[in-house]
């Protein structure tokens, strides 16, 4: 039994699909199905039961992928733990124009992990020259770097609760006397709260503008205006104050994507892409 032939029981585990497993691995698909086939025979048994088209975990299958998820887990920790370059003192230098509290979070968890990392965090900069890694919504601006999607996610338009408008369908174009309230103007929400209403024939009338989040949601809520805001918003936050509106032709989203620097992929900055991107997978 090899470590190779685990990895490719559990990567197909998880997607279900042989195939999957081949092209993260850059390998054959006959090749990681001939390694499960020889991982069952040594251990006895089937771990998936197999049709034309799929394949799927029995139960012993779905015992195995779950001591390997501890296993490897611990695995990927440990290979972290003695492969890094303890050598690497760079402050992190990263730029966040989206997302800004989800980003915190994960941040905050990070740097539970690696307490000897330091970071420089700027929000909302237009130069991107300085920067290791970037969290921005796509753009062709930032040329040499890569980039991978974390998030992606269905935006609201959303009112204080005790407006009359929160229990009331509409379409957009009836909000066109409305006030609004937003993040700063070259934010990536009030381009696209502006985008949708142009659509419609309109320019969002703003009664404030904010660069804090924070402040932005107690304007939100006080009645000041409707903004702007992810669709898990309310069970993230617990803010009864503000409700979704019912707007049935406001069908935006919102995606960001992580940009780094391939030649700086390496030591504190490595750690990091490799936290996201394992966030990103989830």
């Amino acid at each position: 039994m090899e470590i190779l032939q685990l990895k490719y029981f559990f990567e197909s585990a998880k997607a279900e699909s042989f195939t999957y497993t081949a092209k993260k691995y850059q390998v054959p698909t006959t090749a990681v199905s001939s390694s499960i086939r020889r991982l069952e025979d040594e251990l006895g048994c089937k771990l998936f039961e197999r049709t034309a088209n799929r394949i799927f975990l029995n139960e012993k299958g779905k015992r195995l992928e779950q001591a390997l998820c501890t296993v490897f887990d611990e695995l990927d920790q440990a290979i972290e733990d003695i492969s890094t370059d303890y050598n690497d003192r760079r402050e992190i230098k990263l730029l966040v124009r989206g997302m800004r509290r989800k980003i915190t979070n994960l941040l905050s968890e990070f740097s539970r992990k690696h307490p000897n990392i330091m970071f420089k965090i700027v929000f909302n900069e237009a130069d991107s020259d300085d920067y290791d890694i970037i969290i921005d919504d796509e753009k062709d601006i930032y040329r040499g770097y890569k980039k991978f999607k974390l998030y992606s996610m269905r935006l609201h338009l959303k009112c204080a609760s005790d407006n009359p408008i929160s229990k009331m369908k509409l379409s957009l174009v009836q909000l066109c006397d409305q006030p609004f309230v937003s993040m700063e103007a070259n934010s990536n929400m009030h381009r696209i709260l502006t985008k949708a209403c142009n659509k419609v024939g309109f320019h969002p009338k703003i009664s404030a503008f904010c660069n804090d989040i924070e402040c932005y949601e107690k304007l939100i809520a006080s009645g000041m205006g409707i903004g702007i805001g992810r669709e898990d918003y309310a069970s993230e936050t617990n803010n009864s104050n503000i409700s979704d509106l019912d707007v049935t032709d406001f069908n935006e989203s919102y995606t960001v994507y992580v940009y780094y620097k391939e030649k700086e992929n390496y030591g504190n900055v490595k750690n990091l892409i490799d936290f996201l991107k394992k966030e990103s997978d989830k």
